[in-house]
């Protein structure tokens, strides 16, 4: 199985000799595998798995803590409006924390719902978003910004 982060949803059957494991993700998410206390849980059928699947990815989808404090005035974007402003911009995970310089597993933290997301991170995909030039700029500034060796 990949460590790379879903661009988008997924809840599937995988196939596993005559049984099926449950695969899911949110956006933004590494894929994994339905499990119980005896490590991936197996199906007797694909529609099972499916099911399975289906079930973890609302789960973890509800299991996302949204912080509806104002800090400053503001109203925090939430890692799902994050996920879908990526996938909008076309930017990875990784690209998006070189550019707001913060480390990959952050970015992560804000697409799981782990922690706040601050609103100049909102202010900057929102940027980014609206225009190609701003994306351009956004670039530039980084590639400034970072350390020659």
């Amino acid at each position: 199985m990949s460590n790379k982060p879903a661009s988008r949803l997924i809840a599937k059957a995988l196939p596993r000799g005559d049984r099926f494991a449950a695969q899911f993700a949110l956006p933004g998410l590494v894929p994994d595998l339905v499990r119980d206390s005896g490590g991936v849980k197996l199906f007797p059928t694909e529609a099972a798995a499916e099911s399975a699947a289906k079930d973890a990815v609302i789960r973890l989808f509800d299991s996302r803590t949204v912080d509806t404090r104002k800090a400053g005035g503001y109203v925090r974007l939430t890692g799902a409006e994050l996920a879908v402003l990526l996938d909008e911009i076309n930017i990875t995970p990784t690209y998006f924390a070189e550019i707001v310089g913060v480390p990959q597993a952050r970015v992560m933290k804000w697409l799981d719902g782990e922690q706040d997301i601050p609103h100049s991170v909102h202010v900057t995909a929102r940027l980014i978003a609206h225009s190609e030039e701003n994306f351009r700029i956004a670039e530039t500034i980084t590639e400034q910004c970072q350390e020659k060796t």
